[in-house]
Protein backbone atom coordinates (compact mmCIF):
# COMPACT_ATOMS: atom_id res chain seq x y z
CA UNK A 1 0.00 0.00 0.00
CA UNK A 2 2.77 2.42 0.92
CA UNK A 3 4.66 1.97 -2.36
CA UNK A 4 1.37 2.43 -4.23
CA UNK A 5 0.76 5.69 -2.32
CA UNK A 6 4.31 6.82 -3.05
CA UNK A 7 3.84 6.15 -6.76
CA UNK A 8 0.51 8.03 -6.77
CA UNK A 9 2.13 11.06 -5.16
CA UNK A 10 5.07 10.87 -7.56
CA UNK A 11 2.72 10.66 -10.56
CA UNK A 12 1.14 13.91 -9.37
CA UNK A 13 4.52 15.62 -8.84
CA UNK A 14 4.19 15.56 -5.06
CA UNK A 15 6.91 14.65 -2.60
CA UNK A 16 6.14 11.80 -0.26
CA UNK A 17 5.67 13.12 3.28
CA UNK A 18 4.05 11.56 6.33
CA UNK A 19 1.11 13.97 6.20
CA UNK A 20 0.49 13.37 2.48
CA UNK A 21 0.73 9.60 2.87
CA UNK A 22 -1.63 9.69 5.86
CA UNK A 23 -4.27 11.83 4.15
CA UNK A 24 -4.01 9.88 0.88
CA UNK A 25 -4.57 6.66 2.84
CA UNK A 26 -7.75 8.16 4.32
CA UNK A 27 -9.06 8.99 0.84
CA UNK A 28 -8.17 5.53 -0.50
CA UNK A 29 -9.91 3.80 2.42
CA UNK A 30 -13.08 5.94 2.27
CA UNK A 31 -14.36 5.90 -1.29
CA UNK A 32 -16.75 8.80 -0.75
CA UNK A 33 -16.16 12.55 -0.52
CA UNK A 34 -14.71 13.85 2.72
CA UNK A 35 -14.91 17.22 4.44
CA UNK A 36 -12.08 18.66 6.50
CA UNK A 37 -13.94 17.55 9.65
CA UNK A 38 -14.27 14.01 8.26
CA UNK A 39 -10.54 13.87 7.55
CA UNK A 40 -9.68 15.28 10.97
CA UNK A 41 -11.83 12.65 12.71
CA UNK A 42 -10.20 9.84 10.70
CA UNK A 43 -6.59 10.85 11.38
CA UNK A 44 -4.59 8.26 13.28
CA UNK A 45 -1.65 10.64 13.80
CA UNK A 46 -1.66 14.21 15.07
CA UNK A 47 -1.57 16.73 12.22
CA UNK A 48 -2.21 20.41 12.75
CA UNK A 49 -5.00 22.20 10.88
CA UNK A 50 -2.65 24.16 8.62
CA UNK A 51 -0.85 20.99 7.50
CA UNK A 52 -4.14 19.30 6.61
CA UNK A 53 -5.37 22.33 4.64
CA UNK A 54 -2.03 22.70 2.83
CA UNK A 55 -2.06 19.02 1.96
CA UNK A 56 -5.59 19.25 0.57
CA UNK A 57 -4.63 22.35 -1.43
CA UNK A 58 -1.53 20.68 -2.90
CA UNK A 59 -3.56 17.54 -3.73
CA UNK A 60 -6.14 19.66 -5.52
CA UNK A 61 -3.60 21.82 -7.34
CA UNK A 62 -1.83 18.71 -8.61
CA UNK A 63 -4.96 16.91 -9.82
CA UNK A 64 -5.17 14.26 -7.11
CA UNK A 65 -8.48 15.41 -5.56
CA UNK A 66 -11.32 17.72 -6.57
CA UNK A 67 -13.77 19.82 -4.59
CA UNK A 68 -17.45 18.98 -4.34
CA UNK A 69 -20.19 21.36 -3.30
CA UNK A 70 -23.07 19.14 -2.27
CA UNK A 71 -25.37 21.56 -0.54
CA UNK A 72 -23.95 20.79 2.90
CA UNK A 73 -22.25 23.42 5.03
CA UNK A 74 -18.75 22.21 4.12
CA UNK A 75 -16.74 21.74 0.96
CA UNK A 76 -15.94 18.08 0.42
CA UNK A 77 -13.07 16.51 -1.46
CA UNK A 78 -12.84 13.29 -3.46
CA UNK A 79 -10.09 11.49 -5.32
CA UNK A 80 -9.93 12.18 -9.02
CA UNK A 81 -10.53 8.93 -10.88
CA UNK A 82 -8.17 7.05 -13.18
CA UNK A 83 -5.42 9.65 -12.95
CA UNK A 84 -7.22 11.75 -15.56
CA UNK A 85 -6.69 15.06 -13.75
CA UNK A 86 -3.41 16.93 -13.54
CA UNK A 87 -2.04 20.28 -12.41
CA UNK A 88 -3.16 21.91 -15.68
CA UNK A 89 -6.76 20.70 -15.77
CA UNK A 90 -9.34 18.87 -13.69
CA UNK A 91 -11.39 16.49 -15.80
CA UNK A 92 -14.03 15.83 -13.19
CA UNK A 93 -17.12 16.60 -15.24
CA UNK A 94 -19.21 13.90 -13.60
CA UNK A 95 -22.26 13.98 -11.35
CA UNK A 96 -22.13 13.84 -7.56
CA UNK A 97 -24.70 12.13 -5.36
CA UNK A 98 -25.47 12.85 -1.68
CA UNK A 99 -27.42 10.28 0.29
CA UNK A 100 -30.24 11.55 2.51
CA UNK A 101 -29.78 8.64 4.94
CA UNK A 102 -26.02 8.26 5.48
CA UNK A 103 -25.14 11.83 4.37
CA UNK A 104 -22.22 10.57 2.28
CA UNK A 105 -21.40 12.14 -1.07
CA UNK A 106 -20.20 9.97 -3.94
CA UNK A 107 -18.69 10.65 -7.34
CA UNK A 108 -20.75 9.12 -10.12
CA UNK A 109 -17.90 8.92 -12.61
CA UNK A 110 -20.03 7.16 -15.22
CA UNK A 111 -22.64 9.96 -15.19
CA UNK A 112 -20.99 12.62 -17.33
CA UNK A 113 -22.11 16.22 -17.01
CA UNK A 114 -23.17 17.52 -20.42
CA UNK A 115 -21.67 20.83 -21.53
CA UNK A 116 -24.20 23.64 -21.20
CA UNK A 117 -25.00 25.60 -24.34
CA UNK A 118 -24.68 29.12 -22.93
CA UNK A 119 -26.09 32.26 -24.50
CA UNK A 120 -23.72 34.52 -26.40
CA UNK A 121 -21.40 36.48 -24.14
CA UNK A 122 -21.36 33.93 -21.31
CA UNK A 123 -18.23 31.93 -20.58
CA UNK A 124 -18.29 28.83 -18.40
CA UNK A 125 -15.61 28.31 -15.76
CA UNK A 126 -17.07 25.17 -14.22
CA UNK A 127 -20.35 23.33 -13.87
CA UNK A 128 -21.68 20.49 -11.80
CA UNK A 129 -24.58 18.11 -11.49
CA UNK A 130 -25.66 17.32 -7.96
CA UNK A 131 -28.17 14.54 -7.28
CA UNK A 132 -29.73 13.85 -3.90
CA UNK A 133 -31.55 10.71 -2.78
CA UNK A 134 -30.78 7.31 -1.26
CA UNK A 135 -27.48 5.57 -2.09
CA UNK A 136 -27.31 1.93 -3.12
CA UNK A 137 -26.05 0.77 0.30
CA UNK A 138 -28.83 2.54 2.24
CA UNK A 139 -31.41 1.52 -0.36
CA UNK A 140 -30.36 -2.11 0.05
CA UNK A 141 -30.90 -1.97 3.83
CA UNK A 142 -34.18 -0.05 3.92
CA UNK A 143 -36.42 -1.38 6.65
Amino acid sequence: MMSNANSILKAHNLKSTESRLTILAIFKKNMHALSYNDIESLLTVKLDRVTVYRTLKSFEENGLIHQIYDGSAQVKYALCHNGSCNSNQHKDSHAHFRCDKCDKTFCLSDVITPMADLPEGYQSKSQSVFIQGICKVCNHYKN
